[in-house]
């Protein structure tokens, strides 16, 4: 047998259980590794199962706002003695209602949220009739967008609650929905008297509700704020424009 086999042989028998010791650490670094991202996908699963709830409860503290809103609106109908807009009046509730029992996803369009808060809209303007105007402006680039169920109609029903039932003679409430770059912006305002305290103060449950699912939803820059400005009342939500609803 030549030196030159005889060399590769003893370096064979070394190198071999090197070799094993060493794939045997690397399965070993490979398993724990692998058992590590297992905990982590199941660490993200149950975060985001827990945002789906947290997400799911907030919504519910919304509807029974609106509701009782929109039932106090045909009370004060029927005081009137108006029982012709008491019926047209259950004819848009039962829309609340509709919408309300869809299974609906964590985000849907803009225009459908906007065809549910007309129903409440409708309420109003036969409560207030010629003193109440309405304006619409809505940015083409922003219409196809998509946000949290009950946004739109909780910033309305607010302007309606803190501002233009405590206001006398000609009410205005305007609803705006602008693209800004990747962004959207949703601006409600109104001419009531304003808050007494503070801005900062006077958010309440509702704003805090809608600045808390949007945070949940988006990993992106979201806000929701309220300011007086002039003679009005506005408040901005401000969420990544979302055209097919994918966040």
């Amino acid at each position: 047998m030549s030196d030159a086999v005889f060399t590769l042989l003893i370096l064979g028998g070394i190198g071999l259980p090197v070799a094993a010791y060493v794939t045997l650490l690397l399965l070993g670094f490979f398993e724990k590794e692998l058992d590590y991202l297992q905990v982590q996908n199941k660490r993200i699963e149950m975060e985001k199962e827990l945002h789906r709830m947290e997400y799911l409860q907030l919504n519910q503290q919304i509807q029974p706002h609106f509701m009782f809103n929109s039932l106090n609106a045909m009370l004060s109908l029927n005081r009137l003695g108006r029982t012709k807009d008491v019926s047209y009046a259950l004819e848009e509730f039962s829309q609340f209602l509709r919408y309300k029992y869809v299974n609906k996803e964590s985000l849907v369009a803009f225009e459908e949220e906007l065809a549910y808060t007309s129903h409440y809209l409708s309420i109003q303007k036969i409560r207030f009739g010629k003193q109440l105007t309405i304006r619409l402006t809505i940015d083409e680039q922003a219409r196809r967008t998509h946000l949290p169920p009950y946004v739109l109609q909780t910033l309305v029903e607010n302007a309606f609650k803190h501002g233009l039932e405590k206001k006398k003679g000609e009410k205005e409430l305007s609803i705006a929905l602008e693209r800004m770059g990747s962004w959207v912006e949703l601006r409600v305002s109104d001419n009531g008297p304003g808050p007494a305290e503070p801005v900062s103060q006077t958010e309440g449950v509702g704003l805090e509700n809608i600045r808390k699912r949007l945070s949940l939803i988006y990993d992106l820059y979201t806000e929701v704020n309220l300011s007086r400005r002039m003679q009005d009342t506005v408040v901005r939500a401000v969420w990544p424009y979302t055209p097919e609803g994918e966040k």
